[in-house]
């Protein structure tokens, strides 16, 4: 019994280490959670482009809503491939516009990532500036 007990001790330490990283990270459920959202925020920033495509095919004025025409063909999704539910987009104002997402993780900290990061709502703001 004596001899046994190294490998014991050994296990029960290896065992605690493994659960607390599991605890510290989040574990693979955590991990498929911000694979998700990247492809979410990945979604978004496409999405950005076609709101800039077809404000810039009409006279600089933004959409009443998103959808992909002959001029901007931007192979955007405009569902979240995970839910099926589909992206939101607002006009805020002649220039600004938020996209929105149902995002799984909370948004990053906006002190260390700044200010155009997603909002608690999952959106992000943003303003068109044309090109002239």
């Amino acid at each position: 019994m004596i001899k046994g007990w190294p490998a014991m001790a050994l296990t029960v330490v290896a065992a605690i280490a493994i659960g607390a990283g599991l605890a510290l990270t989040g574990g693979p459920g955590q991990a498929r959670k911000e694979r998700r959202d990247q492809q979410r925020a990945d979604d978004l920033s496409t999405l950005a482009g076609l709101v800039e495509c077809l404000a810039g095919t009409n006279r600089g004025q933004l959409p009443d809503r998103l959808a992909v025409t002959l001029q901007c063909d931007w192979q955007a999704a405009l569902n979240d491939p995970y839910t099926g539910q589909p992206y939101r987009y607002e006009a805020t104002g002649p220039r600004s516009y938020r996209l929105c997402a149902g995002f799984e993780t909370p948004p990053p900290d906006r002190e260390r990532f700044g200010p155009f990061m997603r909002d608690a709502e999952g959106c992000i703001g943003r303003l068109y500036v044309p090109v002239r």
